[in-house]
Formats: C-alpha cells, structure tokens, sequence
C-alpha cells in the first residue's frame, strides 16, 4: 500500500517537473539539433552516444543532473521575462513610439462606431413593402415574394455585420484608455469597463473582489491567466530560439514562425478568455464585495457608480465622517 502510494506521489511530482521544464526541454533539444546540423551532424551524434556509454553510473547522473538544472534555470529566467514581455506586448512603451498606433487605433475605433450606429438603423428600419396589396398578376407576385425575401436577407447581412462590429467594439476601451497593441486593448477594455459601469478601480479593487470571489470562479479566472502566461512564454522560447542561426539557418524561419503565430493567435486567443472573466467577475459577484464590506448596495446605475467610486476611495485611502453607514454583519 504505502509502495503504491510512494510511486503515485513520486509519477505526479515528476509529472509536475516536466510539465514546468518541457518547454526548456523542447527549447534546448531544437539548439542541440541546430550544433549539430553544423559539427559533424548524424555522426557525430552516434559518437556522442558511444562516449555517454561508456561513462560510469555516477557520471551520467552528474550530467543528467546537470541538464536539469540548466532546464530549470533557463526556465526561471524566462518565467521572470514573461511579465515584462507582456507588458511589451500589451504597448506599453515610451509615448513617442505608441503616440502613432494610438492615434490610428481611435480612428479605427471611429469608424468601427459609425459603422455600428448605421448598422443599427438599418436593423431598426421597417421592411420595405412588397409591391401591392393584393396580387394583379403572376409577375407580380412574384415580383413581390423576390424583393421581401432580398429585404429579409439584406436585414441578416446587416444583423451579421452588427454583431461582428458590436464584438470588434467590445474589444476596444474607451479613447482615453487606448492602447497601440491589440493585445493591450483587449486587457485594457476589461481593466477599465467596471470603472466605466460601476465606478469601481479594478487595479484597486482586485485584490478585495479576488478574496470574495466563489471558488469555481477563481480557479477559471486563475487558469486563463496561467494560459495567458504561458502563450507568452512560448513567444519569449521562440524569439530566443532565433539565437541559434549562428549554428544553423533554419533556426531563424521556425524561431520567428513560432513568434508570430504565438504574438498574433495564440496570446490574443488567451488574451481575449482573461480578459472576459475578468469583466464577468465583477458583472457576476461585485454585491459581494459590498456585502462582505458591509457597504449598502446602490439601487441603481447612477448611484452605483457613485457608490463604486466612494467604496474604492475608502479601500485605497479610508473615508471618515458617519457616512455611509453600514449595513448589518451579514449572517454566516
């Protein structure tokens, strides 16, 4: 039993070693192929493998041991690099260099809102009539069937159109909040949009809601972050693999490939989960961080952007006086 036990405890911690060094693995072995492509490739691999097996025991675990560690550290290294390297991605650069795709993201953004309110008139627009009220001819008829079936199908164009146009907005902060990356804006709409709601600061209120927030919602919330990181470590390991050109040449098109998949899919795919948990936290389970604070919950859209920015001035600074007062202790 206490055997069956050891060996469970000992495949998942090395299950959890290797999902946390794979990456550094995988990276390491594509530098280990680019040396070799360049000093005596298939052959010298074969001889590689000779010498390895004469060492003794002891030897081959020191190396063993040796790529481990470098696994982990290089894995360190990059874990440290991937929060600056998605604040790179997100733009937040000096406002010289983002000054331009700022300015060229709020016009897209006007344009995008222009498009949405004509889209909307039509939505709202009648149906125009068919031709006559009662049918004088077959032509007529049919006439009349032809142009109400173009008329419904040009209202499901418009309604497709909306909808994509309402996503593409949904995407965007307001201008003030306009960053230069795709990337940034998607974050950068969920980080401002429940101060724009509620009047509630998310960097400030974060902290509070997190340690309210029910479990189910935590553990999602916690995950696509995770991914989030993730894919950005992926794009730090394959600019990085760039480095190996000097070994081999196809190292440079499968380390920017990799990049560029990694900066325009797979972070914005992550990028895009984050960032709407995040907005559905505090649309789902703000109440409860005014119950829990014992703050009186407003009654309704004005009042509680009020009460938002009143509860987060007295989380970051403290309020004094006797107002608001505060509602009973909720019950356990």
């Amino acid at each position: 039993m206490m055997d069956a036990i050891g060996e469970a405890v000992a495949g998942h911690v090395v299950e959890r070693a290797l999902t946390r060094i794979g990456p550094a693995l995988v990276f390491w072995t594509g530098g280990a192929l680019a040396w070799l492509s360049a000093n005596g490739g298939w052959d010298r691999l074969l001889a590689l493998g000779a010498d390895a097996a004469e060492l003794p025991a002891l030897a081959v675990l020191a190396l063993v041991a040796l790529v481990l560690a470098g696994a982990y550290a290089s894995t360190a290294l990059v874990t440290l690099l991937t929060r600056p390297a998605l604040r790179l991605l997100e733009g937040y650069w000096p406002r010289p260099l983002r000054r331009p795709l700022v300015n060229r993201r709020l016009k897209r953004r006007a344009a995008l809102t222009e498009q949405w309110r004509s889209l909307a008139k039509r939505i709202e627009e009648p149906p125009p009539a068919t031709a006559g009220t009662e049918p004088a001819s077959a032509e007529t008829t049919a006439a009349g069937t032809t142009t109400a079936e173009a008329a419904a199908a040009e209202v499901a164009r418009a309604r497709a159109d909306f909808a994509r146009c309402e996503d593409r907005l949904r995407r965007l902060p307001s201008p003030r909040w306009m960053m230069p990356t795709r990337i940034g804006n998607m974050l950068r709409a969920a980080e401002t949009r429940p101060f724009e709601k509620y009047g509630l600061d998310t960097v400030a209120v974060w902290p509070h809601l997190w340690m309210v927030l029910p479990e189910p919602a935590r553990l999602d919330i916690g995950a696509a972050r995770t991914a989030l990181n993730r894919a950005t470590a992926v794009a730090v390991w394959s600019l990085a693999f760039v480095a190996f050109t000097g070994w081999s040449a196809w190292a440079l098109p499968i380390g920017l490939a990799l990049t560029a998949w990694a900066v325009l899919l797979w972070i914005p795919h992550h990028a895009a989960r984050y960032a709407d948990l995040l907005e559905a936290a505090f649309d789902m389970h703000r109440t409860l961080l005014y119950t829990r604070l014992r703050w009186p919950l407003p009654g309704n859209p004005d009042a509680e952007r009020d009460a938002g920015a009143a509860l987060t001035n007295y989380l970051v600074r403290g309020l004094a006086g006797n107002q608001p007062t505060f509602t009973p202790e909720p019950a356990p």
